[in-house]
């Protein structure tokens, strides 16, 4: 080397430089230098290549492979021939896409990989799956199309707020919304304490129901299987009261039948009587003109009903009196009447027990009871032959209620007792239990009679419940299953045609 000229060294420079940019070129354009590597050709079908040319880039996960060698078109398509520069797996379900590198860069086609575990493409395969480029002119016709609708939008709001008076609404719904808001916050620092009360009230209560749900559950069963137990004895009587009642609807037909002219003879009575009102409106006239004379009169002062009331005194006592009884209806007015009917059927006894009773509820939270029943109960003789007493009971209460508890005492069926009613869901299920007689009826029944039932308010005015009575004494013992119908005192005005009760 150190015989060699400056100009040798440098043109054998030269020519090293040559080389080593030759073999980068060869490489970076994807072809082979001395001939001896293996092409890999792909193939794309296209709808539309626009922005791609030959050359352009093909990239796998963001890496180039290779680019396009030839775009040609085949059957109403461009049909894109890729030439792979590396060594690349690319899948059957290869999806090929065409791509633009920023807003208005090159074009070239991405090929995502759907999975690993499809087999691989060979040279010469087509890619099956390709998605072509967005145009740009329908993205610039749907903008347009996105902005007409913008300025449409804006317009018609310009219009409704671009005017002082919707300036001034506006101002006024913003100022209410901002006073309801303070409004609100100030009610609820004021009543913060008793909001903290109510929810941990609602606490306790939910969880005393927590509690008690287990044992109210199991006595639900229990009652549903009396129930059960109590249908299954008396399905014969069911039976016989269905029966019994398809006898009487085809009775009442007959009768119908029968008294055809009878029912006939009686419209064609009511219809005279209808035209004779007319005369007796006409008398009832007559008999307001002769009223008309009399006020008249009496508003002159003749007469003794004139004389009293045109003396100042008397006038007087009488407003006094008349205050007073007005003090009194108004009293009256605020009782509550409540009058109900209901009958049971219990399982040991042959006859059902019927009920009447009034109640006067003064106040919301008592009322007074009196009640009137039969006792039904059967005796056994000493020959074995039963004897029902068939006598009547009173029963006369004193009831006072706290929240949704209610005690009672006083006369239960003829002897002294006391009673308790609790009420659930809204009023709409009653748990009742009534012990008296606690001297026993006989030598059978030694113990208090103990009554229990529980009621549900089917309607307003029908009611059904079932229970059971005499539940200390194992001879006299029974279930029972009743139902019932109840009037208060609107009730009763429209039954009797009363103005007030």
């Amino acid at each position: 080397m150190r015989g060699l000229s400056p100009e040798t060294k440098v043109g054998f420079l030269t020519i090293v430089a040559g080389i080593v940019l030759l073999y980068i070129s060869f490489k970076t354009v994807g072809l082979s230098l001395f001939g001896d590597e293996v092409e890999t050709r792909l193939y794309a079908n296209f709808a539309s290549v626009s922005g791609v040319e030959e050359r352009s880039k093909v990239q796998l996960a963001g890496v180039e492979i290779g680019y396009v060698d030839a775009i040609d078109l085949a059957d109403g398509h461009a049909r894109v021939t890729i030439r792979l520069t590396r060594k690349a797996d690319v899948h059957k379900d290869t999806v090929a896409t065409i791509r633009t590198a920023g807003l208005l860069g090159e074009s070239y086609i991405e090929l995502a990989q759907s999975s690993f575990d499809s087999p691989l493409l060979k040279n010469g395969d087509t890619i099956a799956k390709t998605k072509a480029p967005a145009d740009i002119s329908d993205l610039a016709r749907k903008l347009s199309g996105v902005m007409d609708d913008v300025k449409a939008v804006t317009t018609s709001l310009k219009n409704v707020f671009g005017t002082k008076e919707s300036e001034r609404a506006l101002k006024n719904i913003l100022g209410n919304i901002e006073s309801a808001s303070a409004d609100i916050q100030a009610m609820l620092s004021e009543n913060r304490a008793a909001m903290r009360a109510t929810f941990g009230n609602l606490a306790e209560l939910s969880g005393e129901f927590a509690k008690s749900a287990p044992n109210l559950a199991k006595d639900l069963k229990e009652i549903a299987k009396g129930l059960n137990d109590l249908i299954k004895k008396n399905s014969s009587n069911f039976a016989a009261t269905v029966e019994n009642t398809k006898e009487l609807t085809a009775e009442l037909k007959g009768i119908l039948k029968e008294n055809r002219e009878n029912l006939k003879l009686t419209l064609t009575r009511v219809a005279d009587a209808s035209s004779k009102i007319g005369d007796m409106m006409d008398s009832i006239g007559g008999i307001g003109t002769a009223i008309g004379n009399v006020a008249k009169k009496v508003e002159r002062g003749e007469g003794t009903v004139g004389k009293l009331l045109s003396d100042e005194e008397v006038y007087n006592n009488l407003n006094e009196t008349l205050a007073g009884a007005r003090k009194f209806l108004n009293k009256t007015e605020h009782i509550r009447v409540l009058l109900g009917f209901r009958g049971e059927a219990q399982t040991d006894q042959s006859n059902t027990k019927s009920f009447a009773f009034l109640r006067l509820q003064p106040r919301e939270d008592k009322y007074y009871q009196v009640e009137v029943t039969e006792d039904l109960r059967e005796k056994k003789k000493n020959d074995g032959s039963t004897n029902t007493l068939d006598s009547l009971l009173y029963t006369v209460l004193i009831a006072k209620k706290y929240s949704d508890l209610t005690i009672r005492g006083g006369l239960i069926e003829s002897s002294v007792g006391v009673g308790a009613e609790y009420s659930m869901l809204g009023g709409r299920v009653e748990l009742l239990a009534d012990i008296f007689n606690f001297s026993g009826y006989d030598k059978d029944a030694e113990n208090a009679q103990l009554k229990t039932q529980l009621k549900w308010n089917a309607m307003k005015n029908v009611y059904l419940y079932v229970g059971g009575d005499e539940l200390l004494n194992d001879h006299y013992r029974t279930f029972l299953l009743g139902g019932g119908i109840l009037f208060d005192e609107n009730d009763l005005k429209l039954l009797f045609g009363l103005r007030s009760f």
